[in-house]
């Protein structure tokens, strides 16, 4: 059955990185960690499909608060036509402005995501981020960033663009199977690796603050009784530091 494949090639990329990225998770919780102890925020950003792995550490049940989103409504898939985030993605120069406004400031820590790596938004931001003085961590495939050159003016690819590179093995094109009869492959896992990345680095990075004896507030699921009053008292301390709250 190829859903069965799917899940196979899937579940070796997700080994692949279990095992060759766990010395940069832990360096990147550990920067994590650092700013949160200082009560410093997480910034994330990404384009396209890649925002969405944003979206996934945002106001998450089980996931820490102070998370911040770097939101653009023309690299969001809710935008209209949406052919028009691939433009938008592949443009330099307006990401800065985007990123300036979100409020970050030196010591805060950002997430950005690009699989490809080679578009000149995410490279923007990060390039934007480390100037203010942020650390910046990225979510890219050297090997899908290698095989393409940068589209930015710099040169740069995202994983040339970071403090932090953490690589999610994409193939190229980010597409994991051959199906018989079909040029094109299929099997996009950008997506699922990319949450899991994320979701290992907010885990690591709250036992790492355990360790510690430091603490941080994290949402609890509404849907759990009491969540939504626990969500609520913390939010009351936090809601003027992120604006989409």
């Amino acid at each position: 059955m190829w859903a069965e494949r799917y899940f196979d090639a899937l579940a070796s990329q997700l080994a692949r990185v279990r095992a060759e990225e766990s010395t940069a998770i832990a360096q990147a919780a550990t920067v994590m960690a650092d700013a949160l102890a200082a009560g410093r925020l997480i910034y994330v950003f990404g384009c396209g499909h890649s925002a969405m792995l944003s979206m996934d550490l945002f106001y998450r049940a089980g996931g820490l608060i102070l998370v911040h989103p770097v939101f653009d409504e023309r690299v969001i898939l809710t935008r209209r036509p949406v052919t028009e985030t691939t433009d938008w993605e592949q443009r330099e120069g307006w990401a800065q402005k985007a990123f300036r406004e979100s409020g970050a400031e030196a010591g805060d820590v950002i997430i950005v995501f690009s699989t490809s790596g080679r578009n000149p938004a995410p490279v923007d931001v990060a390039l934007t981020a480390k100037e203010v003085g942020l650390a910046v961590i990225g979510v890219t495939s050297r090997a899908y960033a290698s095989a393409h050159p940068s589209r930015h003016s710099t040169g740069k690819r995202l994983h040339e663009a970071v403090d932090v590179v953490i690589d999610n093995h994409v193939e190229p094109g980010d597409a994991a199977l051959s199906l018989p009869g079909l040029e094109q492959k299929v099997g996009p896992t950008s997506t699922a690796l990319g949450s899991a990345i994320a979701q290992a680095l907010v885990v690591e990075a709250l036992a790492k603050l355990l360790a510690r004896g430091e603490e941080t507030p994290i949402y609890v699921s509404a849907n759990l009784p009491g969540g939504k009053e626990h969500n609520e008292a913390v939010l009351a301390c936090y809601r003027a530091r992120i604006r989409f709250l």
